[in-house]
């Protein structure tokens, strides 16, 4: 219960709203999700789909206890799908999946089915097709949840077709100072910079793909202050490497996250992080100001290419000849 009174108190406006769906069971054929990253909307969009199918809970929202909320959550649930697009696009036969799913009678005693799509801004626009017209011609019972977290980047038709529940940032002091109670202060100082919650920040900074991203920021930022090449070596063979299949995407996003947030407070003349290992990085900044605006650039051109099918190691490796090319 201690989550579902975190995304109460972080998100009251859309925590009352899915209130009122669930107690009046009056449910739109389509919701979408949207709001900054590390909202709490993934988190949210499987909490309403248990509440929508919990039968155990004398609250609105899910007891997240009983079979029905286990198996949602694991994913076990035949009525229930779950689809991310985060580390890969979501592609047209997933779309196809899912309605092929949906069109044939249920499986499990309730009459809801459900589907979520987890960065659906990240599908491909066949998949994007395919939905569009699965949402035109609703089923009934079946209900759809997208998640996003760049309402700009999803096309209007399907905007237009889903109760949009818009997701706000959180205050950053606020969760900074939740932070620190569940990780140590650089992770509390980063994570809260993108507005994520401190359960977030928990599950966040034990996961392999951040702690391999952060292990790779720092020894690269080291590396970039004495000897460029010997960074791009690095990031080529320990950082992501091409036969490395397992630490993907979702980890150099991270690694991307962290670059940028170095670049901005190094155009700044005081620092909040007290964490030493990253003041030291900070101090000896290998940018001018005027340099810095470019790496900026860079990096957040790097962070939209990899919402599309890229190969990673050759944006890696273009981001460290541009980055090189920066200091000539």
């Amino acid at each position: 219960m201690c989550k579902q009174k975190l995304l109460q108190k972080q998100q009251p406006i859309v925590w009352q709203t899915l209130r009122n769906a669930l107690q009046k069971e009056a449910f739109a054929h389509a919701y979408l999700f949207h709001g900054p990253k590390g909202t709490g909307k993934k988190e949210m969009a499987v909490l309403f789909a248990q509440s929508i199918l919990c039968k155990s809970s004398d609250d609105a929202f899910a007891c997240e206890t009983c079979n029905i909320c286990r198996r949602v959550a694991a994913g076990e649930y035949a009525d229930y799908c779950f689809i991310d697009g985060s580390e890969t696009s979501i592609k047209k036969n997933d779309v196809l999946r899912v309605q092929e799913m949906f069109v044939k009678t249920a499986l499990e005693a309730d009459m809801h089915k459900i589907y979520i799509l987890n960065h659906v801004e990240n599908a491909t626009s066949e998949a994007l097709n395919a939905l569009l017209k699965f949402l035109e011609e609703p089923v009934e019972g079946v209900v759809a949840i997208l998640v996003a977290d760049q309402l700009e980047l999803v096309m209007p038709t399907i905007v237009s077709r889903c109760q949009c529940i818009p997701f706000h940032a959180l205050n950053r002091k606020e969760s900074y100072e939740q932070g620190l109670a569940y990780c140590d202060e650089y992770d509390a100082y980063l994570l809260s910079s993108i507005r994520c919650s401190a359960q977030q920040m928990t599950e966040i900074s034990e996961s392999e793909d951040y702690q391999h991203a952060r292990f790779v920021f720092f020894e690269l930022i080291q590396r970039l202050l004495k000897n460029e090449e010997q960074a791009a070596l690095f990031l080529e063979l320990q950082g992501y490497p091409s036969k490395n299949k397992k630490l993907g995407k979702n980890s150099f996003s991270w690694f991307l996250d962290m670059m940028l947030r170095y670049a901005k407070d190094c155009t700044q003349q005081t620092l909040a992080c007290k964490d030493e290992a990253y003041r030291a990085l900070w101090e000896k900044q290998p940018w001018s100001n005027e340099q810095l605006i470019e790496v900026i650039q860079i990096l957040l051109n790097k962070k939209d290419l990899l919402r599309r099918s890229v190969n990673l190691q050759l944006l890696a490796d273009q981001m460290m000849a541009e980055l090189k090319e920066v200091r000539r």
